[in-house]
C-alpha cells in the first residue's frame, strides 16, 4: 500500500507543473460595434518539458457575435501587446461559425456546427512528441471533433508551434454579451499508469 501513496503523490506533482493562463473577463464594450479586448503575457515556464497545449473558450454564442483568440510573438519594440503583425494566428467563433486565421491573416479556414447558437466550447489540442515535434491539432466542438476543411497541416506550420508564442489577444464584438471564459494550459509530459 505505501508504494501506490508514493506514486500517487509523484503523479500529483507532476501535474502540479502544468502553466495555466485563465483569461479575466473582458469588460464591457465603449464603442458601438461592441468590441472590446485585452492582451496577456503568456506565463514564464510555460515551455519547459511542453507535451501538451490547450486551449478552452466558453461563451454564449449568437448569430452577431465574435469571440476570439489571437496567439503570437511580442517583437521588437517589446511592448507588451500583440500587434497585428505579430500574430501567428486567430481562432475562434464569428457569426455561427468557427474560424481559423494563420498568421499573415490572408487565409481563413472555417466549420459551421449543426446547431450554432447557445454556449459553445471549443477546445483545441496540441501535443508535442518527447523530440520537441508538435503533432496535428485536435479541434472539438463541445465534445464532437471536428477539422477545419482545407486546412493543411504536413508539413507542420510554424505558426502553429506553442513554443514559439508569447503573448494571446482575446477580442469579443457584437450586439450580444458573450460571457466568455479563456484559458490556456501549458502542460509538461504526460502520465503512465501501471497497475500490478
Amino acid at each position: 500500500m505505501r508504494r501506490c501513496r508514493v506514486f500517487a503523490v509523484l503523479l500529483l506533482s507532476h501535474y502540479a507543473h502544468a502553466v495555466t493562463l485563465d483569461v479575466a473577463r473582458l469588460p464591457g464594450p465603449v464603442f458601438a460595434d461592441g468590441e472590446v479586448s485585452a492582451d496577456a503575457a503568456l506565463p514564464a515556464g510555460r515551455t519547459n518539458d511542453l507535451r501538451t497545449f490547450r486551449l478552452e473558450m466558453t461563451f454564449e454564442a449568437t448569430p452577431s457575435n465574435n469571440v476570439e483568440a489571437a496567439f503570437g510573438r511580442d517583437c521588437l519594440p517589446a511592448d507588451g501587446l500583440r500587434a497585428a503583425g505579430e500574430t501567428d494566428f486567430i481562432i475562434g467563433w464569428d457569426c455561427g461559425e468557427w474560424f481559423l486565421r494563420p498568421r499573415g491573416l490572408r487565409e481563413r479556414y472555417a466549420f459551421s456546427p449543426a446547431a450554432p447558437n447557445g454556449t459553445r466550447t471549443l477546445t483545441a489540442i496540441i501535443r508535442v512528441s518527447a523530440q520537441g515535434v508538435p503533432q496535428p491539432p485536435v479541434f472539438r466542438d463541445g465534445g464532437a471533433d471536428f477539422a477545419f476543411p482545407g486546412l493543411s497541416l504536413t508539413p507542420f506550420p510554424d505558426w502553429l508551434k506553442p513554443g514559439l508564442w508569447t503573448h494571446l489577444r482575446v477580442t469579443a464584438r457584437g450586439a450580444d454579451a458573450p460571457g466568455e471564459s479563456v484559458k490556456a494550459v501549458f502542460a509538461p509530459g504526460g502520465a503512465s499508469i501501471f497497475i500490478r
